[in-house]
């Protein structure tokens, strides 16, 4: 018998040198844990903030995860995203062999944030 992997989900966005800025998707992602029902979510950040992308994969992993889905707050396709973000998932996750792990494209590329952006500027008229 096959058995499914875990995914743990880590919501994670560059990170702010402002408290507040951190503060907002610590708050975000507690929100989402409830709203999903899902402990097995993970606020996190590339620098600037607490806790790391690497401090969130480890702490999914002895939660149990075999897959780590990572969301990614991030608008364009820049370096960060392209190049910087999956070697910190490859270079972590070497630590434990046979979890795997993806990320998700920016949200630019997500239809839905142009419906979102169209609505918000309609109310803002």
């Amino acid at each position: 018998m096959t058995t499914l992997p875990q995914t743990g989900i880590i919501v994670f966005t560059h990170g702010s040198r402002l408290a507040a800025g951190n503060d907002a998707l610590l708050q975000f992602v507690t929100q989402l844990k409830q709203r999903q029902g899902d402990a097995r979510i993970e606020p996190a950040f590339m620098e600037l903030g607490c806790p790391t992308i690497p401090d969130a994969i480890r702490k999914l992993v002895q939660q149990g995860c075999t897959h780590i889905f990572g969301y990614a707050l991030f608008l364009v396709p820049g370096t960060h995203l392209q190049e910087d973000i999956p070697a910190i998932f490859s270079e972590t996750l070497q630590e434990f062999p046979g979890v795997t792990w993806e990320i998700t494209p920016p949200m630019l590329a997500d239809p839905q944030l142009l419906e979102f952006v169209a609505d918000r500027i309609k109310a803002g008229r």
